[in-house]
């Protein structure tokens, strides 16, 4: 014969524990996907604000100007590849800015180029490329901030 050991009662019939253990368990899962709910819009609402507020829209500035100025230094090493770089491709290039080209006597070019900004609030940007000669399919537009002789409108 075996023995029989009795369990304390625990004054819930079986199923009922189970659904307390569930309901629970769905109480816990709901909370979690709210926490996470909150955070991603908080975070969403961070990212946005970022762009707006002044230090995020001068760290979107700088980038801005940054990538304008290393588009027009590929387009005009591209430019000189063939061995020439025309001031009519220049033109081409820089669009609308004000730029001016030096042509010394060594057989590099020399380009300042004054960006204008997109919005009258901006700053207008003045940036010096220089290619080496000889000009050819190797050709590399060295480019620097350039503080003074910036070409302007006329």
């Amino acid at each position: 014969m075996t023995a029989h050991t009795e369990h304390p009662p625990t004054g819930l019939p079986a199923g009922r524990a189970k659904a307390r253990r569930s309901a629970g368990v769905v109480v816990v899962v709901v909370l979690a996907a709210l926490a996470a709910l909150v955070l991603a819009a908080a975070g969403t609402l961070l990212w946005w604000l970022g762009d707006r507020l002044p230090e995020g829209a001068d760290r979107t500035r700088t980038e801005n100007q940054r990538l304008q100025v290393a588009g027009l230094a590929r387009q005009l090493a591209d430019a000189a590849r063939d061995g020439e770089l025309a001031d009519s491709e220049i033109d081409r290039i820089a669009r609308a800015d004000p730029w001016r080209v030096d042509r010394p006597d060594d057989g590099a070019v020399r380009i300042l180029v004054t960006t204008v900004p997109a919005l009258a609030d901006e700053p207008a940007s003045c940036t010096e490329f220089t290619l080496p000669a000889p000009l050819g399919p190797a050709t590399e537009a060295a480019r620097r901030p350039a503080k003074e002789d910036c070409p302007v409108r006329d």
